[in-house]
């Protein structure tokens, strides 16, 4: 990946982990099925109408926006509405990165360097240290759920990778008007369930002007945007040389949510955060086979000439 590449690809991720500050400040008096349901519905429209089909048949791209909308947010959804931390959800949703590895090497055939394989395994350690050693307690349901959500999006990111859309922003926008429907399904039935009766007061209720700036920032921002970078980037790099930098967005939560609303960092989520970050870094160094420190500052000064 080219330095452009990466920059965008972190600058993404960064922004995906600052968005869940961006739900919770916008999520009063709206309900969060409602939301997820204008994010995507605004991100479609009106652009579809004046936005080429992607070179993909339209089942495919429907798939992507079910699995992506109702399956990845709707289930991330409903663990938060009955419980989990956000986030704790957006952390373990991460684990979507070594699903998505697994499959970049298992069923396509990608190749995973040594200092890929060393980085990954000191940003796993990160993860397992972040996850395990949290102060907040995890419901069981919850977690699983999150889990299956992080299969749904490795399942979106092995769509994006065999079917390669030539236009990043077409298909985002395509697959996108696919998600309202399922999701509006599932708020439906969980309000059943944790209400007994179907409360289409709640689901369709009309958001504050917080809600509609976290709503307009999700859609252009977070998916349009994202999603897109997110998109022509596996579709031009592969999935190994992309998924990993998912792991950035449970670090840049934990940073948004202690700056924005104090939330407390303790030593041992401080040192995970180190270690993701340490990880990344050496995924984006040279090969680290036979690296040595002259070696790095030849080829910086050839650079530089």
């Amino acid at each position: 990946m080219s330095l452009i590449a990466r920059l965008l690809v972190i600058t993404v991720v960064i922004t995906w982990g600052f968005n869940f500050v961006v739900i919770r400040w916008g999520m009063e008096g709206i309900d969060p099925f409602t939301m997820t349901t204008l994010r995507f519905l605004l991100t479609s429209l009106p652009l579809v109408f004046f936005i080429k089909k992607p070179n993909i048949k339209l089942s495919i791209v429907a798939l992507h926006g079910t699995l992506f909308g109702a399956g990845l947010w709707g289930l991330v959804n409903i663990a938060v509405s009955i419980g989990t931390p956000a986030g704790l959800a957006s952390l373990l949703l991460q684990a979507s990165a070594f699903f998505t590895l697994l499959a970049a090497v298992y069923l396509f055939e990608e190749s995973l360097s040594f200092n890929k394989k060393v980085g990954l395994t000191v940003a796993f350690s990160g993860f397992l240290i972040i996850l395990f050693y949290r102060q907040i307690s995890l419901p069981l349901f919850g977690g699983f759920l999150i889990l299956v959500a992080a299969v749904f999006w490795t399942l979106c990111n092995i769509i994006i990778r065999k079917y390669k859309p030539e236009n990043a922003v077409s298909f985002i926008v395509w697959s996108s008007l696919f998600v309202p429907i399922p999701v509006l399904l599932i708020s439906l039935v969980q309000s059943y369930f944790t209400k007994g009766v179907i409360d289409i007061e709640s689901i369709i209720s009309f958001p504050t002007t917080n809600g509609w700036l976290s709503i307009l920032f999700q859609s252009y921002v977070i998916t349009l945007f994202g999603y897109g970078v997110w998109t022509w980037a596996i579709t031009k790099h592969g999935l190994s040389n992309v998924a990993p930098y998912s792991l950035l967005v449970p670090v840049s939560g934990l940073l948004s949510g202690w700056f924005f609303y104090n939330e407390t960092l303790s030593t041992t989520s401080l040192i995970g955060v180190a270690l993701i970050m340490l990880g990344l870094c050496l995924l984006s160094f040279p090969n680290l086979k036979g690296f040595s420190l002259r070696g790095l500052t030849r080829k910086l000064h050839n650079k530089a000439r």
